[in-house]
């Protein structure tokens, strides 16, 4: 390799590394070799603190991509929701009919509305526990508040819009009706 294209690679090399400066004077030069013990140590030092930050940042790169991904999931379901909620008002709508045109039609509702959910849950989606279970400000959000004495406190009556998570983050608080 010639002196140039050598050059060309190192200048190559330290545009992609993080900034560092290097001990120019530590390097042997061509034809020169390493005297001492000292100097194949810290070279070989150096060599070795090159090679853990190059890990470093393959592995800070990996997580960025993996959070990226993580970003982009989470982005395209929030966008998807109100599809859902669409749907899922419109099975509702439907099944209350009493006419068998109608009744057809809301078959094919339930299974678009199941096509919607079996995507979800593979892209690892579930939904917020709602009606019947206890009010989770994590989770919830409460719209409106009431009173009753037959029920325990915290407890959600009713769901007015899911909540979604995805792992441990909230896509979508449920919004919910609580009594106490």
């Amino acid at each position: 390799m010639s002196d140039q294209e050598e050059k060309a690679k190192e200048q190559e090399t330290a545009a992609t590394e993080p900034s560092r400066e290097v001990d120019v004077a530590m390097e042997p030069q061509e034809g020169e070799e390493i005297t001492s013990e000292e100097e194949l140590r810290e070279l070989n030092d150096r060599y070795l603190r090159v090679c853990a930050d190059f890990d470093n940042f393959r592995r800070r790169s990996r997580q960025n991509q993996a959070a990226g991904y993580e970003e982009a999931v989470i982005d395209t379901i929030r966008a998807l929701l109100p599809v859902v909620d669409s749907v899922d008002a419109a099975v509702k709508a439907a099944e209350s009919s009493e006419r068998d045109e109608t009744r057809e039609f809301a078959q094919g509702l339930v299974l678009i509305a199941q096509q919607l959910d079996e995507v979800l849950q593979k892209l690892g989606v579930t939904e917020i526990d709602g009606e019947g279970s206890e009010f989770d400000p994590n989770f919830h959000q409460v719209v409106i508040h009431n009173e009753d004495e037959e029920l325990p406190d915290n407890y959600i009556v009713e769901v007015y819009q899911k909540g979604y998570r995805k792992g441990d983050r909230v896509i979508r608080h449920g919004m919910v009706r609580v009594v106490n």
